[in-house]
């Protein structure tokens, strides 16, 4: 047996395991159900998520990788 939620495609996940998943608090999750930032089932008054609610989610968060330009007469010096 394991520990926790083991989502699959089909399965929805409260916004405990969604917060376990996401490794944020669940209040935070809540918070972002109510300002729509995140995508939600809601069936009756219960809030559910798809994994792909939620790995839409981190997709939209990720940052992209910032280089600092070289100057042509820049020598990196090495303690």
């Amino acid at each position: 047996m394991t520990d926790g939620p083991n989502p699959t495609a089909g399965h929805l996940l409260t916004i405990d395991e969604a917060a376990a998943f996401l490794n944020v608090p669940a209040r935070w999750v809540s918070e972002a159900v109510r300002q729509r930032r995140v995508r939600c089932t809601r069936i009756g008054k219960h809030v559910r998520f798809r994994l792909e609610h939620l790995e839409e989610l981190v997709t939209a968060g990720e940052q992209p990788v910032a280089l600092l330009p070289v100057a042509a007469g820049d020598v990196e010096r090495q303690p």
